[in-house]
């Protein structure tokens, strides 16, 4: 490692438990609202839609959190690898999978025929996909180029080379 730069494994290590409780609570809450959706005997109440758009609320939030902290965990990592046209496919898959995850809900309320709650959900899933892109996305994909100018990711690849030689 070279000297003057501080090591963070152990708030790496931090965030990715916190990371990995995000999105074991995320899955829950999406095991939650299936089950509540298959055993409400009234669905159409305000009540039980009101439980349901708030645990949709509460997925999302935790889902945004949860990608957040895993690009944080790389902007604190010692070495990371050159954005090749490959690692850049599989971030935008990445991100692209969690969108696809949180199309979900919206989905399953038009399954049950719960038209204005598919609405409502919809309306959350564009504002979440908007706000991944404008506030992780982006951001992360600028930092990578940005990283890859400065000759950082490069430098740490030929010290670990030199390390292993």
């Amino acid at each position: 490692m070279p000297e003057g730069r501080k090591r963070y494994s152990d708030y790496t290590q931090n965030l990715s438990n916190v990371m990995n409780g995000l999105l074991f609570f995320a899955g829950f809450t999406f095991t939650v609202v299936a089950i509540l959706l298959t055993s409400f005997p009234n669905l159409r109440t305000v009540q039980s839609q009101f439980i349901l758009l708030f645990l949709t609320v509460i997925f999302y939030l935790t889902i945004f959190i949860a990608i957040f902290l895993e690009i944080e965990i790389a902007y604190y990592s010692e070495s990371i690898p050159p954005l090749t046209r490959r690692v850049r496919i599989a971030n935008a898959l990445l991100f692209l999978t969690f969108l696809m995850i949180g199309l979900a809900f919206p989905l399953l309320f038009l399954l049950w025929d719960l038209t204005s709650l598919a609405t409502i959900s919809g309306l959350i899933w564009v504002l979440f996909a908007v706000s991944l892109f404008l506030f992780v996305f982006r951001p992360f994909q600028k930092w990578r180029k940005d990283e890859g100018k400065s000759g950082k990711v490069e430098e740490t690849n030929k010290q670990r080379q030199t390390r292993t030689v």
